[in-house]
């Protein structure tokens, strides 16, 4: 979602900040701005991309400092010049920018206008610069922390005035917000990436937290009483050259071809870790994966790992319903999957399972991230820096973590494990057969992808790929792809096949759901439908079969995962899709 990056130091803040903003580019954006103190507020923002404006208003040559940038993916008011960030206050001396959304902002801006107030924007924030106003007298981090009393809703906030030019205030409810220390300089944002290439010491707020930032160092206060807290410094392992493409033409065509080295890595991950998992989840009377989205696909996976290997149920459920239908008491272990740490909808489940009582745990790719914080363990993916808004390789390392849990849970219960372990073992070396067969998967993508509308389909453990891998279609090129288990298919779908619906099949190597997805092909071509089929071990009979190392069904998702996920760059590579930054969407979903 939206992007907030704050600068103070001795460079001009402008260039700093476009450059943080360019690196917050894959949180998806519709317009931008930067606000600079230089003998006064200087303000500039408009619609479109950071290119495109940078070329028609020159932000990297504001001068001054400190100063503040966001990139806005609306949600109160339309896409307009007027409604991008920062926003100002009536006398023009006060700028914000801010994440999040403020749900009593209607009577706010009400009780503003009545007293004088005028507003030039349609958006929530606006309210927040001139709350400011009403409290401003002599000391700007006390009119910060008075108006802010008076919202209601979620935030990351960065605010700076003329009168006050030495120090920037951050706020944050349930949004992201890092304070980067440099030397003589200091860097604010709602991601430790925009600001990798000049410190990696990092302090992340809390929520209910505020930092008076100036450019010597940062004071983190406890937002109601302003009393100080003390906070520890992290040095974030990440390079900067994690974050660059090196020659690929897309950094999610990289991220694809890194999977092979980061599962390596989530097989490295400490044994320790994932027993503590294991351990929790089989003391739990009931546990929860709760996701959104593709670590949603990766959890309903794990539902039948569990099952399978260790014979414990868990529950794949949607983040944003675990409040309306799950059963929380003492005894339920909820287990949050967010690759940033900070999507809304999980942090919600989590904080909303812990207030019932429950446990929690987290899996979860940044560190110091919102979920890493507010949980009893963490499990880190150790996936580095994924840049593209499609998740690739952090859906295929939450899924060897979720296995490699399942796996120490069915230790845990004296069950044989040493074949699943040496399989585990091997699964580096099978993506990178995988992906040698990127070639192949290109010329299926640009000749068998020729209509607007999908079908994939899967059986059992792979009932889950069918959804991910349709999600992977819909997000980049935005064509329709539907995802269902192939024994829905005579319930209703069937009806849908003709020659305007083609259909994607999932066959695992042998075994009883081999047949079954077969024989389901065969329905499909019986009413001339076209199938792609995407298996392991030997061909079956198809317009067009991608044929993977051959590998136990269990370990499939893991092992189909390239491909779909390269069907999907190739398809919408030849339709000109913006992969990295595909439209309306966001790397890290921070709002409700």
């Amino acid at each position: 979602m939206c992007g907030i990056v704050g600068y103070i130091g001795d460079k001009s803040a402008g260039g700093v900040i476009l450059q943080g903003l360019k690196r917050l580019e894959y949180r998806g954006y519709d317009s931008c701005g930067i606000a600079c103190i230089n003998r006064g507020l200087v303000v500039k923002k408009d619609v479109g991309e950071i290119d495109e404006i940078e070329a028609r208003l020159g932000l990297s040559r504001l001068e001054g400092s400190p100063g503040i940038g966001h990139t806005r993916w609306a949600t109160h008011g339309g896409v307009t010049k007027e409604n991008a960030h920062p926003h100002l206050d009536c006398s023009g001396e006060i700028a914000v920018v801010h994440n999040g959304i403020i749900s009593n902002h209607e009577e706010l801006r009400a009780k503003l206008e009545a007293r004088g107030h005028s507003f030039a924007s349609g958006t929530d924030t606006e309210v927040i610069p001139h709350l400011i106003e009403e409290y401003y007298d002599s000391s700007l981090e006390e009119a910060v922390r008075r108006a802010l009393a008076e919202v209601e809703g979620t935030y990351a906030v960065l605010v700076i005035s003329a009168r006050e030019p030495d120090k920037i205030i951050a706020a944050r409810r349930e949004s992201p917000l890092v304070v980067g220390v440099g030397d003589g300089e200091m860097f604010v944002a709602s991601d430790i990436f925009s600001f990798l290439r000049h410190t990696r010491r990092a302090l992340p707020l809390d929520d209910g937290e505020y930092a008076v930032v100036t450019r010597d160092g940062v004071v983190v206060k406890d937002l109601a009483s302003g009393e100080v807290r003390q906070k520890k410094e992290m040095v974030v392992e990440w390079s900067d050259e994690e974050a660059r493409k090196e020659g690929y033409p897309h950094f999610m065509l990289k991220e694809i071809h890194e999977q092979p080295r980061t599962v390596a890595s989530a097989l490295k991950i400490y044994r320790e870790d994932v027993r503590k998992l294991a351990e929790m989840i089989a003391s739990a009377e009931r546990v929860y994966l709760a996701g959104a989205g593709t670590s949603l696909h990766a959890a309903m996976v794990a539902e039948y790992w569990f099952s399978k290997l260790a014979g414990k149920v868990v529950i794949a459920i949607d983040s944003s319903e675990l409040r309306n239908k799950g059963v929380l008491d003492e005894g339920t272990l909820v287990v949050g999957i967010t690759q940033s740490g900070e999507t809304y909808d999980t942090l919600a489940a989590l904080r909303y399972a812990k207030q019932q009582g429950a446990s929690t745990a987290a899996i979860v790719n940044v560190i110091g991230s919102t979920a890493t914080r507010i949980v009893e363990h963490v499990l880190m993916q150790g996936s580095g820096i994924e840049i593209a808004v499609c998740a690739t390789k952090t859906y295929t390392s939450q899924l060897t973590l979720l296995l490699r849990t399942a796996i120490e849970l069915a230790r845990l219960q004296e069950k044989e494990v040493e074949p699943l372990e040496e399989e585990l073992r091997s699964l580096p070396a099978k993506l990178e057969k995988v992906l040698a067969l990127e070639q192949e998967i290109r010329r299926v993508a640009e000749e068998q992808f020729d209509v607007s509308n999908y079908l994939f389909i899967g059986k059992g453990i792979n009932y889950p790929t069918a959804l991910e891998a349709a999600l992977k279609l819909k997000e980049i090129s935005y064509l329709h792809a539907e995802g269902m288990s192939s024994g829905l298919l005579k319930h209703g779908t069937i009806s849908l096949i003709d020659e305007n619906m083609h259909t994607v099949a999932f066959v695992p190597a042998r075994g009883e759901n081999r047949k079954r997805i077969v024989s389901n092909i065969q329905e499909v071509k019986a009413r001339e439908g076209r199938i792609i089929a995407v298996a392991s071990g030997s061909p079956v009979a198809s317009d067009a079969c991608l044929l993977v190392p051959e590998c136990s069904e269990e370990f499939s998702p893991i092992v189909f995962a390239p491909v779909f996920q390269l069907l999907a760059y190739y398809v919408a590579l030849k339709l000109g899709r913006n992969v990295d930054k595909p439209r309306a969407l966001a790397k890290s979903v921070t709002v409700e």
